[in-house]
């Protein structure tokens, strides 16, 4: 079997039985504060529950209890901020911005482009890692370019109409 352990704020590893119990009899490790881990078992447990680890009362006492697990890193998109898929607003807004600029249903799509490319540039406020912020600021630029234009067409056509 081999044995993976967790101890100082590091994985090492793997080892074989026989040389964790020879290390946990040296005094190096702590067989209750070391964590562990071997093929087969769901989760790391700690040293002194792996079947085959032998508790010498030496070991088990000398070593002091390593720091305490750091959280694993956030991770942001996986395409690397190209599809900010974690921020749907902003890819929203971006696909409405450029729908919106088709003319006359196009203001019904730059509305929303705005709001969600607004809401989009928030998010990405809050938590950088989800990306995004282009795809936002796209979506509120073209939606606005939208809304000014439809807005142009509409007063000059009333103004010619008179």
């Amino acid at each position: 079997m081999q044995i993976h352990i967790h101890t100082g704020g590091q994985q090492q590893g793997p080892f074989t039985i026989e040389q964790i119990n020879q290390t946990l009899r040296k005094g190096a490790l702590s067989a209750d504060s070391t964590l562990a881990w071997y093929d087969g078992c769901a989760d790391w447990i700690p040293l002194k529950d792996v079947p085959g680890v032998t508790i010498s009362t030496h070991s088990y006492a000398s070593s002091p209890p390593p720091p305490p697990l750091a959280p694993p890193p956030k991770q942001g998109d996986a395409t690397g901020g190209i599809i900010p898929y974690k921020n749907p607003h902003a890819l929203t807004a971006y696909y409405l911005g450029i729908c919106g600029l088709c003319p006359v249903i196009g203001v019904l799509l730059a509305i929303p482009a705005v709001i969600l490319g607004i809401s989009g540039l928030k998010k990405h406020k809050k938590d950088p890692i989800i990306k995004g912020s282009i795809h936002a600021w796209i979506g509120i630029i073209l939606g606005g370019i939208s809304i000014g234009c439809h807005a142009l067409v509409i007063f000059f056509s009333i103004v010619v109409s008179r």
